[in-house]
C-alpha cells in the first residue's frame, strides 16, 4: 500500500511543463495513487496494468519517464526494462523501478537491467516526487547536452568543410598565380621570386644552380601552317617533353610564347649541357599533334648560364642565357651554348 503524507506537496521542476510519465504496474490501487500524486504536481499521467500493455504504449506515445513495478504477472520488471533499454526509442528514458523494502537483490538486478533509481513500497509521496523530478531534470540536462554536442559537432563539421573549401581555393588560386594557363609550367612570376629566393638561401655556402634558356625553331612556321589553335597545342606538348625530362627541385618555366627556361638547382656546366642535349634529342624524337593527324618534328635553340661562375647577378644571370640563346639561333640553331 503506498502512504500519502497529508501534506500539501507541489513539483519545482517546470510546474507549466507536462513532463509525461508511465506507471506499469498490475496492482489499480498503486496506479491510482501515484496517478494522484503525481497529477496533483503537474505530471502528464499513463499507465498500463501489465508488460506487455506497456511495450506497446511506448511504441505509440512518447514517454519522459517510466515508473516500472519488478512483480507483474505476465512480463516482469527487469524483462520490461531489458527490452526498453534494447528499443532505440526508449533506450534513453529514465527508468524508476517499485519494489519492496525487502528486496535487495531484486534492487541490484535492476540496475543491471538498465534502471536508474529505484523506490520501495509502501513509500512516501516526497521521496517519489523527489525522485521523479531528479531524474526528469537529469534526463533533460542529457538530452540538453546531447543537442548541444550535436549541434556543436555538426558546427564542427561545418568549419571543417569550409576551411577544406578555403584551402582548396587558395591552393587553387595559389597554383594559378604560380603557373601558366596553357602549359601548366610555373610563370614568369615564380620564376623571378624562385630565383631571389634560391640566392637568398646561399647564405651557408654557394650552391650552384643553372638556368637553361629555350626557344622553339621556326615556331612561326607551325602557326603558318597549321593555324594559332594547332600552335598552341605544339607549345603544351613541347612543355610535356620538357617536363618529362627533369626531376624535383628542377622546374620548367613558361616564359613567354614559344620560349621557356629550365632551372637546375646544383647543375654545373656540364651536366647543364647534358641535360640540355636530352631536351633537345627528346624533342627531335618526338611527333608532335599526331593525335591530330598531323606529323611535326621540331627542333630548339638553347642557351645555358652558371650561378655563380658567370655572374651573382640575377638580371644578369638571366640575359646570359638569352643571349647564348639567340647566339644559336644565329648560328644556324639546333644547338646548345
Amino acid at each position: 500500500m503506498i502512504q500519502v503524507t497529508p501534506v500539501q506537496l507541489t513539483d519545482m521542476n517546470h510546474p507549466n511543463t507536462k513532463n509525461k510519465i508511465l506507471i506499469v504496474d498490475d496492482v489499480s490501487l498503486n496506479i491510482h495513487m501515484v496517478k494522484d500524486i503525481l497529477t496533483e504536481n503537474g505530471y502528464d499521467l499513463h499507465s498500463a496494468n501489465h508488460g506487455r500493455k506497456a511495450l506497446e504504449k511506448v511504441e505509440s506515445e512518447d514517454y519522459d519517464l517510466i515508473l516500472l513495478d519488478i512483480r507483474m504477472p505476465d512480463i516482469d520488471g527487469f524483462e520490461i526494462c531489458a527490452q526498453l533499454r534494447s528499443n532505440p526509442k526508449t533506450k534513453d528514458v529514465p527508468i524508476i523501478f517499485l519494489t519492496g523494502e525487502d528486496e535487495a537483490a531484486s534492487i541490484i538486478k535492476g540496475f543491471d537491467a538498465g534502471a536508474i533509481d529505484y523506490v520501495t513500497k509502501p513509500f512516501y509521496a516526497t521521496e517519489l516526487l523527489a525522485r521523479v523530478r531528479t531524474h526528469l531534470e537529469l534526463s533533460h540536462s542529457r538530452k540538453a547536452l546531447k543537442i548541444i554536442n550535436e549541434r556543436l559537432m555538426h558546427e564542427i563539421e561545418e568549419r571543417k568543410k569550409i576551411e577544406k573549401e578555403l584551402r582548396a581555393s587558395k591552393e587553387k588560386y595559389q597554383y594559378l598565380a604560380e603557373h601558366d594557363n596553357l602549359t601548366g609550367l610555373f610563370n614568369t612570376r615564380y620564376l623571378y621570386q624562385r630565383l631571389n629566393q634560391m640566392i637568398i638561401d646561399q647564405s651557408d655556402g654557394v650552391i650552384p644552380f643553372s638556368l637553361i634558356f629555350m626557344d622553339i625553331d621556326n615556331f612561326k612556321y607551325v602557326v603558318d601552317t597549321y593555324g594559332h589553335l594547332n600552335g598552341s597545342r605544339v607549345i603544351q606538348e613541347v612543355a610535356q617533353t620538357i617536363q618529362s625530362t627533369i626531376v624535383s627541385p628542377a622546374f620548367a618555366v613558361a616564359y613567354a610564347g614559344d620560349e621557356f627556361v629550365i632551372v637546375l638547382p646544383g647543375f654545373d656546366r656540364n651536366e647543364t649541357k647534358e641535360k640540355a642535349e636530352m631536351i633537345r634529342q627528346r624533342m627531335r624524337d618526338t611527333t608532335y599533334l599526331s593525335q591530330k593527324g598531323f606529323t611535326i618534328h621540331l627542333s630548339a635553340s638553347f642557351g645555358i648560364s652558371i650561378y655563380p661562375h658567370d655572374t651573382t647577378d640575377l638580371t644578369r644571370l638571366l640575359s646570359l642565357a638569352d643571349q647564348a640563346m639567340f647566339d644559336v639561333k644565329a648560328q644556324g640553331k639546333d644547338a646548345v651554348c
